[in-house]
């Protein structure tokens, strides 16, 4: 019978070993997915205000592309205008 005790000794002992080299490597992979985690939170932050930037220099190219049509139309009168002179005053 002694033996057959220390046999389930042995076999508890390597158990329990063995969980505490699994806690380990549990406590080191939480470790990385806390780290991943913070470099993840950081990279959205980073990208929506990146976002952000784009966007407001989206907004200013149109703004400009609008000023810019604008002065085109008015160009446009004008050369329409001076033509019109321009003929009358040949007329």
């Amino acid at each position: 019978m002694p033996r057959k005790v220390d046999a389930s000794l042995h076999v508890l002992r390597e158990i329990r070993d063995e969980l505490r080299e699994l806690r380990g490597e549990v406590k080191g992979t939480n470790q990385r997915v806390e780290s991943l985690e913070r470099r993840q939170t950081e990279t959205e932050v980073r990208l929506a205000s990146e976002l952000v930037a784009v966007a407001r220099a989206v907004g200013e190219v149109g703004n400009l592309l609008r000023d810019r049509l604008d002065l085109l139309r008015r160009v446009d009168d004008h050369e329409r205008r001076l033509a019109s002179l321009e003929g009358r005053a040949g007329s």
